[in-house]
């Protein structure tokens, strides 16, 4: 497997939303909610620029592990099953953090943009939305969404699912959490454990 949405989107520059180093915020969406860690990268990006990218601290589900090199590799944390990697999971998980910087932008804006992102680079894609996922922290709950992707045999069916969330220094960010397979086979067997995994997020 060779590309998904984590890659195009960085592509497009929402990998490294943060641009330069970022300065403190108080998060407004997190009033009274519990905080989980991330971990701040700086990348070479253009000329002697360092960009941030950033990670969640988190626990792969049961079963499942952090492929350690394609996540250094892409920037983007890649959790498979265990035996497998990034070239051989069926399906695999990825999360992507994106840096809060519009504190204006909801959970629910920040999903349609990615949305229409994408169903304008991919034209056939077809987006449904579903149920979304309490967490079991009491942060907000995830917005979750079906893709059919047609024209792109390797994912050709994903879950995403669209959260929130702060660093101990009150940063906000947006989390993006897909499931990805190229069969929807693929996509239910793992459903129950890629759902477990959000609210444990």
């Amino acid at each position: 497997m060779t590309s998904y949405r984590a890659m195009i989107s960085a592509a497009a520059g929402l990998a490294l939303a943060g641009g330069a180093l970022y300065g403190g915020m108080s998060g407004g969406m997190f009033a009274g909610a519990a905080r989980a860690e991330v971990k701040k990268f700086l990348n070479p990006c253009s000329g002697e620029r360092m960009c941030a990218s950033y990670e969640l601290v988190l626990t792969p589900p049961e079963g499942w592990v952090l492929d350690k090199d394609a996540t250094a590799q892409n920037k983007v944390q890649v959790i498979v099953p265990k035996g497998q990697t990034f070239a051989t999971a069926e399906p695999l998980i990825y999360v992507q953090v994106f840096y809060h910087r519009d504190k204006t932008e909801t959970l629910a804006d920040f999903a349609k943009t990615s949305n229409a992102r994408w169903i304008a680079s991919n034209p056939t894609a077809k987006i449904t939305e579903l149920p979304a996922v309490d967490r079991s922290n009491g942060k907000p709950g995830f917005l979750r969404y079906a893709f059919e992707n047609p024209k792109k045999p390797q994912q050709a069916y994903e879950v995403g699912a669209f959260g929130v969330d702060a660093d101990n220094d009150g940063n906000e960010f947006m989390l993006d959490v897909v499931m990805s397979g190229s069969s929807k086979q693929a996509i239910d067997r793992a459903d129950k454990t890629y759902v477990a995994f959000l609210k444990a997020l």
